[in-house]
C-alpha cells in the first residue's frame, strides 16, 4: 500500500504495524527496508485543551537522514 507521513512524503509499498489501540491520532508504517514511519490517522482527535487538529508538515522539515540511512537522492511527495 501506498500511505504519506507525517512530513508528506508519500511511502510506496508499505505495509502498517499492528499498533490497535496503542495510538489515537497515529498509526505506523515500515517500508521494504524494514524502517518505521508515523503517519496521521484521517480522522485524527483534537489534541487535549486546545482548539487545533493534528495535521501533516512541510517535507523541508523532515530530518536529513528521515528517510533513509540509504537515501541519495531528492525527497518526493
Amino acid at each position: 500500500m501506498n500511505y504519506i507521513d507525517i512530513f508528506n512524503i508519500k511511502h510506496e509499498n508499505a505495509r502498517v504495524i499492528n499498533t490497535k489501540g496503542d495510538f489515537n491520532r497515529i498509526f505506523i508504517i515500515e517500508d521494504k527496508n524494514g524502517v518505521r514511519y508515523t503517519c496521521l490517522k484521517p480522522d485524527a482527535k483534537r489534541m487535549p485543551k486546545t482548539s487545533s487538529h493534528f495535521k501533516t508538515l512541510n517535507s523541508k522539515l523532515a530530518p536529513i537522514n528521515y528517510l533513509t540511512p540509504y537515501f541519495t537522492g531528492k525527497r518526493t511527495k
